[in-house]
């Protein structure tokens, strides 16, 4: 038996009808979701034919032809949109301004417990945000640790070094589900980055990201 060959071709590329149509609508699931198919769907001479529509609704395709170039271009609306995301946390972490050196390390240390990536790059200085942007894209997720071990709670101590820079000690307390026990360790030193409180240094003895 010939192998099914899959192709995608829209039809605003001017098809004519000529499509051999089965007797029965062609059932279509995408990643085990059933979807609709009211004729975007069409298997002729062992291709399948799938309509813009098609795509754009169960792919989440847009489709630009160009007929000059004889050119298909699709983009996903779904990547657009998570970038265009992205783009605005950022802009909105530069302007989050903790009100104390104090509510900065809380910040990032909720974020560690949370596995909340979005909490500990809000709390960091403009260095440290570049270094933890490239891990968290590097990795394909702003989630970070793991779901086992998990922090259970945590004790914040601090310490006045200058008058514009303190040092926090946070320990963690992170556990499974088999009772098991584990102390993790943190020293913050936090300062002011053009009036707002930012971590500038991180040294700990387990790993996030």
């Amino acid at each position: 038996m010939k192998k099914i060959v899959l192709s995608l071709i829209c039809f605003m590329l001017s098809f004519t009808v000529g499509f051999v149509y089965a007797k029965n609508t062609l059932s279509v699931t995408v990643e085990d979701r059933e979807v609709e198919n009211n004729g975007e769907y069409i298997m002729d001479r062992n291709k399948i034919y799938v309509s813009e529509d098609g795509l754009k609704r169960d792919f989440y395709f847009n489709i630009f032809y160009n007929k000059d170039q004889n050119k298909v271009d699709l983009y996903d609306t779904r990547k657009i949109s998570l970038e265009e995301r992205v783009k605005l946390f950022e802009e909105f972490a530069q302007y989050c301004s903790p009100e104390t050196s104090k509510s900065a390390a809380f910040l990032w240390a909720e974020g560690v417990k949370k596995r909340n990536g979005v909490f500990q790059y809000a709390a960091l200085n403009k260095p440290l945000k570049e270094k933890f942007k490239a891990a968290a894209e590097n990795k394909g997720s702003w989630v970070t640790g793991t779901s086992s071990p998990w922090v259970d709670s945590y004790e914040v101590k601090e310490k006045k070094v200058n008058e514009s820079t303190w040092e926090y000690n946070i320990v963690f307390k992170a556990v499974t589900s088999q009772d098991e026990v584990y102390t993790w360790n943190a020293t913050l030193l936090i300062s002011e980055e053009e009036g707002k409180w930012r971590i500038i240094d991180i040294k700990k003895n387990f790993d996030i990201m």
